[in-house]
C-alpha cells in the first residue's frame, strides 16, 4: 500500500468521522512504538503502522448515527460495528494493499482467548494484528468517546494487565508496559 493511498483513505475517514480519524492516528503511533519495542524488522514495523492507520477504514460504511451514538447500541447496531473489519478489507482489496496489511485490518478485533470477531485465537492471530488490538484497546480506553469518558492512565493499564492472556497476547503486555514507561519518560523530560 502506497502512502498516497493511505492519505486518501485517511482523508475520507477524517471527512466521515473526525473522531475515528484521530483514533486511527493514535493507534498507529502506539502500534508502531510497540512493534519497534518488540524488536521487529523495519519492514514489519512499517506494515503494522500502515495497517494501524487504516484498521478502521471499514467504519466509512457505518452511519455516524451509530458511530457517535451516546446510548448503548442495539444488537443490530453491534452487528454493523462488528462488520467494520470485513468492510475495511473489502474497501482496501481493490487497491495495492498488501496481503499482510489486509490481514491486520481483518483480524485487529481478535482476542487471545478466541472470543473475538472471527474466533481466531492465540498465535493463529497475526502478530501485527495482536499489536494493533492492544494499541486499539488502550487508545480507546484513554480517549474520550461519545459513549464513555476516558479512563485515567492507571485504570487503563490495570485493564490491560487484567486481560493479558484473555484479550491480549500475554507476551506483548509486559512489552507494552515497557514501551508506555519509555513514552512517559520521554514526554516528561
Amino acid at each position: 500500500m502506497e502512502w498516497q493511498e493511505i492519505r486518501i483513505w485517511l482523508g475520507r475517514l477524517a471527512a466521515h468521522s473526525p473522531f475515528t480519524y484521530r483514533h486511527s492516528l493514535g493507534v498507529a503511533g502506539l502500534a508502531l512504538n510497540l512493534a519497534q519495542t518488540c524488536g521487529l524488522e523495519a519492514d514489519d514495523c512499517q506494515a503494522i503502522y500502515k495497517g494501524a492507520l487504516v484498521h478502521d477504514v471499514g467504519k466509512l460504511t457505518i452511519a455516524n448515527t451509530i458511530l457517535n451514538k451516546r446510548t448503548p447500541l442495539t444488537p443490530d447496531e453491534w452487528q454493523v460495528i462488528r462488520n467494520h473489519p470485513r468492510a475495511g478489507v473489502k474497501l482496501l482489496a481493490s487497491t495495492s494493499t498488501s496481503q499482510m496489511v489486509l490481514k491486520l485490518v481483518a483480524y485487529h478485533h481478535e482476542r487471545w482467548d478466541g472470543q473475538g470477531y472471527n474466533g481466531i485465537k492465540g498465535t493463529a492471530i497475526p502478530l501485527g494484528a495482536r499489536i494493533i488490538a492492544l494499541a486499539d484497546a488502550f487508545e480507546a480506553m484513554t480517549s474520550p468517546r461519545p459513549y464513555q469518558q476516558c479512563r485515567p492512565l492507571p485504570s487503563a493499564l490495570k485493564e490491560i494487565e487484567n486481560n493479558a492472556g484473555v484479550q491480549f497476547d500475554p507476551e506483548l503486555v509486559p512489552i507494552f508496559f515497557t514501551m508506555a514507561l519509555h513514552l512517559l519518560k520521554t514526554t516528561l523530560v
